[in-house]
């Protein structure tokens, strides 16, 4: 099956009909249209990297309310990754984190739901240390955030709450002075990279997304904002996406097409001297023509944080089409944030975008897609974004509108059932290479 929707017979059809057809990523059938966006929960709490039951009741909330894909927060993909994350991350670097991982994929199949894990070359320039190490990136070259920058609601959340955001207290908004990777760094982290994807594999996901969007390690590197190199990883264009070229080759070369490989990219970074969408374009291009799975889209960075924690609905709809317009037709693209049912069907009827991914949406209502395909109302994210404000400053995501965002663990409809009789213990695979 290609990216565009099939129709079904007249009649016969639920609400947004488009949002609910099967769609082939790869080697994997989705069940529908309707993908869970990866989003930094800190419920790991500890940045030991480990899953816990919160974690799992989470997942199991979001496949229980109808998702066909869910696509797991950012996980750290090497050691050195890990000393420089959000706030806490989970980690998949060695043996040891494989069994939580596994425990995360076989809860979201029980309920239904395919996933994807969302791996991470590291946050670059945006990671944080504890012990105020330089984190390492293409250049020494800081972040800057500024209020004009923010979504004027989480704004005005900060303002609301000034002493929550005292400058002396920690928060992700600021961070130390990064330091220029070497070239022995940048291959010795791609191929631990590229084992991690192999571990992945061992823990079951259906597929694995590589994390390059606003302004993460693989961003800075394709950004002549962050990335003043002057050698063959610097400079022009050929040269600055060499990094995320040498991933892709790497990981495809360890795991073949065991299952589908994805990338999510911003559409733009909005910012002065950043890469911009023409330049994007032909990156996905290249990687299309590579043989990329699938394309996710984001937009912004850290210091463009409006842009993808939009304020309103559809406002990536045209950096999708432009990267749909550079992709083979049987490569879908994901869109995020189109709360309303209605314009995401849309877009997807359209032709600019053939899957969307929900992040706040489904912090406040894990229900959305079985309401949506029901007809029955949902709770609508306000976009008042204190999920992200409490993240910000590293304390666990939270819903003002959803009291049980949070507490999953403690409801027994979200523990997960006795696997079926005669459901194998051991992932079948296609052969490697």
């Amino acid at each position: 099956m290609t990216a565009t929707a099939d129709r079904t017979e007249a009649g016969n059809q639920p609400p947004h009909a488009e949002l609910f057809q099967p769609i082939t990523i790869g080697n994997v059938e989705i069940k529908n249209r309707i993908v869970m966006a990866p989003m930094n929960t800190i419920f790991s709490m500890d940045n030991l990297g480990y899953v816990n039951e919160q974690i799992l009741a989470y997942y199991a909330a979001r496949a229980k309310g109808g998702v066909g894909l869910i696509i797991s927060e950012c996980v750290l993909g090497t050691k050195m990754a890990s000393r420089f994350p959000y706030t806490s991350n989970l980690h998949l670097f060695n043996p040891s984190h494989v069994p939580g991982l596994e425990e995360v994929v076989e809860t979201i199949h029980a309920f239904g739901s395919k996933t994807f894990i969302q791996l991470s070359i590291g946050f670059g320039r945006q990671g944080h240390n504890h012990d105020h190490e330089p984190p390492p990136a293409p250049s020494a070259v800081p972040y800057e955030t500024s209020l004009e920058m923010l979504p004027k609601k989480m704004l005005e959340t900060i303002r609301k709450n000034e002493s929550f955001f005292h400058p002396s207290l920690p928060t992700v908004a600021f961070a130390d002075k990064p330091r220029e990777m070497t070239r022995e760094e940048i291959k010795s982290e791609i191929e631990e990279f590229s084992n991690s994807c192999l571990l992945a594999l061992r823990a079951g996901f259906d597929g694995i997304e590589l994390h390059a969007p606003h302004g993460y390690l693989e961003h800075q590197f394709l950004s002549p904002r962050s990335n003043k190199r002057t050698d063959e990883y610097g400079g022009s264009l050929e040269n600055r996406m060499r990094f995320v070229l040498e991933i892709y080759h790497k990981v495809r070369e360890k795991i073949g097409n065991a299952v589908p490989l994805g990338i999510r990219l911003s559409g733009d970074e909005h910012m002065p001297e950043g890469i911009h969408h023409d330049e994007l374009k032909i990156v996905v291009k290249t990687l299309g023509d590579l043989g990329i799975d699938y394309v996710h889209l984001s937009s912004g960075s850290y210091e463009a944080t409006k842009y993808f924690f939009p304020e309103e609905d559809g406002t990536m709809c045209e950096e999708a089409a432009g990267f749909k317009s550079m992709l083979p037709e049987h490569v879908p693209v994901m869109t995020p944030s189109i709360h309303d049912p209605a314009l995401a069907a849309a877009a997807i009827r359209d032709g600019k975008t053939d899957l969307i991914s929900l992040g706040r949406q489904l912090l406040i209502d894990a229900d959305w897609a079985n309401k949506v395909h029901a007809g029955e109302k949902f709770r609508k994210c306000t976009r008042c974004c204190e999920c992200l404000a409490r993240t910000v400053v590293g304390l666990p995501v939270r819903c003002l509108h959803n009291r049980d965002l949070g507490r999953e663990k403690y409801m027994p409809e979200y523990w997960r059932p006795t696997r079926a009789k005669g459901e194998p213990v051991i992932h079948q695979l296609a052969q490697l290479p």
